[in-house]
């Protein structure tokens, strides 16, 4: 058997142990994105080919020799009191691929133990990991094909729960003309040790996005198309019927086609003035306006903007997210390359 051949069929094991459907969804937590540049583009950063090591977390496929020795750290208050925490290093071994290791971890603090009558017992937490290694393989010189292998564990309280999922991906970068393109199908697996005596599945998804940077202007976009298996997202928690004050009668609110499938896009683009070491970012994410923001008030529910620069060697990135009006989660990120401290 070839290389290439053991190399394929390296990918395509992982789809012997996607989860089962149906029940609930378990280990959402791997959606959350910690990467700063990430979340100042809307939320989607899978078609960006160039050295950012914060995006092969989700996306292995976007590992590439640049990257060789590359290292960053994000941080980010998500909600309340919850602290997100990542890191990403990558290495390239010529004449074999790309390897990257990655660790996130969430911590949503401290809660209340209380009885069925409310008195006060004690205290607990709850936390969720998620380890990542991944690799990439160049096929020539425009294609690249990568595989995150994720270990996932979570604890709340009593209870805690392991499982093994992967990310396979596909990553067409075009050089002369700016243009990249990546298929990416995410969280295939299941779980070996289940919260309870019901097994869950994993939050499985299949993205497309394109992004293209412009040959006479510093500026990037990404068009994002997320959950290609599933059409109808929209939120179980939004209302779908009111009562009518003029009538009294109960009226059915019907979502047209039109508004289901813009819920799948994410719109982001990054400036880069002069060409230089400073960007200027912004996204918008339809799922999160249309399903998180108020009648009375939407303001910029959706919207996020972020910016990034380089000192000396290292690169700092931050964003805010406006995800409602209750909250805007900011995150930071630094980024160097060991290769420049002669390591």
């Amino acid at each position: 058997m070839s290389k290439r051949n053991i190399f394929l069929l390296a990918f395509l094991i992982p789809l012997s142990i996607v989860a089962q459907s149906g029940g609930q969804t378990a280990f959402s937590f791997v959606n959350i994105e910690t990467s700063s540049r990430v979340e100042a583009l809307g939320g989607s950063g899978i078609a960006i080919f160039d050295n950012d090591v914060s995006l092969v977390q989700t996306t292995p496929s976007l590992l590439n020799p640049e990257m060789d020795k590359s290292i960053v750290f994000s941080f980010g208050d998500y909600f309340s009191n919850i602290n997100l925490f990542s890191f990403s290093f990558s290495k390239n071994l010529e004449k074999i691929g790309v390897f990257a290791l990655s660790l996130k971890a969430i911590n949503y603090g401290f809660f209340d133990r209380n009885d069925e009558n409310g008195y006060n017992h004690s205290e607990f937490s709850a936390n969720d990991q998620l380890l990542t290694f991944g690799f990439a393989k160049q096929l020539n010189d425009r294609f690249t094909l990568g595989l995150n292998l994720n270990l996932l564990n979570s604890n709340y309280d009593f209870y805690n729960s392991f499982a093994i999922s992967s990310n396979i991906s596909s990553t067409y970068y075009n050089k002369k003309k700016r243009f990249t393109s990546t298929f990416l199908v995410k969280n295939m697996g299941r779980q070996v040790k289940s919260y309870t005596l019901i097994n869950e599945s994993l939050p499985f998804e299949m993205q497309f996005a394109i992004s293209k940077e412009l040959a006479h202007l510093p500026f990037r976009y990404h068009l994002a198309y997320n959950s290609i298996n599933i059409f109808d997202v929209k939120s179980p928690y939004k209302l779908t019927s009111q009562t009518n004050t003029d009538t009294g009668e109960l009226e059915i609110k019907q979502e047209n086609i039109a508004k289901t499938a813009l819920r799948h896009i994410v719109i982001g683009g990054e400036f880069n003035p002069f060409r230089k070491s400073l960007f200027i970012r912004g996204g918008f994410n339809f799922q999160r306006r249309f399903d998180l923001t108020t009648t009375t008030r939407p303001a910029l529910v959706g919207f996020s903007w972020g910016i990034g620069f380089k000192v000396m060697k290292y690169r700092f990135d931050y964003s805010r997210s406006s995800y409602h009006l209750a909250a805007a989660p900011n995150n930071f990120s630094i980024a160097t390359n060991l290769s420049t401290f002669g390591f």
